[in-house]
């Protein structure tokens, strides 16, 4: 199983890709210039501190991260007269202060969802961290503010008439990309719907908006000095990229293994092993029983019990005669063929078929191909998984889940195959894995190496 752990490479990469998306959003928040960056290192710290000390509870650091800041930049949000719209809403030209007003209007809630998953681009496991909720609820989220916000900047939204719409499912649809599994029934029903399409297609919209919010970088030399103490700081306190690899891979030799499977060949043994004893014991007790039996005189034999049954040796076979007897001295043998019992299931042509019986393949994941750009889609393969379960595909980066998921089942000998978009929202690059679980067996991992 993958170590819960952060490497201090991953924490400080994470931290300089959405340092400066960070800072644009403390800045939204309400945060002077000052305050945003004294938020973003002591949010930063903070994540340091808690993958240091509960890595298990970092589920995804940097949805960790945004939810720690927003805490912190709420209380010291406001005062800052040098912000051109009131709230913190930056706006760099005409267009920008347009969708800064009407993202002013929203409720905060709505207004941290949208920006976090539309203008950061962070993965909907992210937001759903920052928020504090799971990732179905914060996609419904994000699809309402979505909605308000195109109601804010003018548009007309599509009237639903009371015909129930699955928001957080037209909410990911809305993000492009490939479709997920769960999502690919509410993308056809959309396809048939007028009301869904139109709601569709007024995500389509919103997301395209909000994608091209300009993004408030930090100065240059506040940037560098803060990322150099951030660093230095995940160095102290968090293992190393190779230290973590290193136990991950004696964990895959050793540990991995769930203890149902290795006590099934050991009991196996043990019972062939007492077999054998058994079996020279009784050996030894009839041969010893024969010879004792074979020097006695004859006894009479006691009432109720039965008499040894004396067995004749055979006799040899006679060597077959060059010319046989009449045929009325000698009648002819009669040959039998003894044909086996036709099992239950056999089919016409003779072939048995048998019921499903469970997976003896040794359990494994395998992915093809294993490396390309990102948004590549990846062939998954599974043996020896429990047959009838499903499985659950989780494309992840070292930092928690990007959000591509996929589902399949296991067929009665024990194996799957199925795809997966290996698309990774936030373009990290380097080694990504997708996990498989189906909740009974040990989850596995097949990693994947981002290239380009």
């Amino acid at each position: 199983m993958a170590d819960p752990r952060i490497s201090a490479e991953d924490l400080s990469a994470a931290v300089r890709i959405h340092a400066d998306r960070m800072h644009d959003f403390l800045r939204r928040l309400g945060c002077t210039p000052t305050a945003a960056v004294e938020v973003l290192e002591t949010s930063a710290l903070d994540l340091v501190e808690a993958a240091a000390g509960s890595p298990q509870q970092v589920t995804d650091a940097v949805g960790w991260w945004f939810g720690r800041a927003r805490a912190l930049g709420r209380r010291v949000a406001g005062g800052d007269s040098e912000l051109p719209l009131g709230g913190g809403l930056l706006a760099a030209d005409a267009d920008q202060e347009r969708v800064a007003e009407a993202l002013e209007q929203l409720p905060e809630r709505e207004r941290v969802a949208v920006l976090l998953r539309d203008s950061y681009a962070l993965s909907p496991a992210a937001v759903a961290v920052a928020l504090g909720t799971d990732a179905d609820a914060a996609m419904e989220t994000v699809g309402r503010g979505r909605l308000r916000f195109l109601q804010s900047i003018g548009d007309e939204l599509p009237s639903t008439g009371g015909h129930p719409v699955a928001l957080g499912a037209l909410a990911r649809l809305g993000m492009g990309g490939p479709v997920a599994a769960r999502d690919a029934t509410p993308r056809r029903h959309a396809q048939s719907c007028t009301v869904c399409g139109a709601v569709l297609a007024a995500q389509e919209r919103a997301h395209r908006l909000l994608a091209g919010v300009t993004v408030v970088a930090m100065p240059d030399a506040e940037r560098d000095a803060t990322l150099a103490r951030i660093d230095a700081q995940a160095r102290a306190a968090l293992p190393a990229a190779g230290t973590l690899l290193l136990a991950q891979d004696l964990d895959d030799d050793v540990l991995d293994e769930p203890p149902s499977r290795l006590a099934g060949p050991l009991w196996v043994l043990l019972g062939i092993v007492l077999a054998i004893v058994l079996g020279s014991v009784i050996g030894v007790l009839i041969s010893r029983s024969g010879g004792s039996s074979a020097g006695a005189a004859p006894t009479q034999s006691d009432p109720g019990v039965l008499p040894p049954v004396e067995v004749s040796p055979l006799p040899s076979p006679s060597p077959v005669p060059s010319a046989l007897p009449s045929p009325t001295l000698l009648p002819s043998p009669s040959v039998f063929t003894i044909s086996p019992t036709p099992s239950v299931g056999a089919t016409r042509s003779g072939t048995a078929t048998s019921s499903p019986q469970a997976a003896t393949d040794p359990q494994t994941l395998t992915d093809d191909p294993t490396s390309g750009p990102n948004g590549q889609t990846v062939t998954v393969q599974g043996t020896g998984w429990t047959p009838g379960t499903t499985i659950q595909l989780d494309y992840r980066n070292q930092l928690g889940s990007t959000g591509s998921q996929a589902q399949t089942t296991v067929d009665a000998r024990g194996r799957f195959t199925t795809t997966i978009a290996a698309q990774d929202p936030a373009n990290f690059p380097g080694q990504h894995v997708i996990r498989a679980s189906n909740g009974v067996d040990a989850p596995m991992d097949a990693t994947y190496q981002v290239s380009g």
